[in-house]
């Protein structure tokens, strides 16, 4: 899905944008959890371990 996505790069062109811009929003509210940083590590390790049945039927 991510390949798809991404075209074959590692990283999408407005993946950094995108982060950054989730992480300004979210921080006032929610806090230092929601870092420019922690959004990166956050999807990281979903990438590495996809939760597929995370949701149920």
């Amino acid at each position: 899905m991510f390949e798809e996505e991404q075209a074959g790069k590692e990283r999408a062109d407005y993946g950094s944008f995108l982060i950054r811009s989730l992480s300004e929003a979210l921080q006032p509210e929610f806090g230092s959890s929601f870092s420019f940083r922690q959004l990166n590590w956050y999807r990281q390790f979903y990438r590495t371990f996809p939760i597929v049945n995370a949701l149920r039927t």
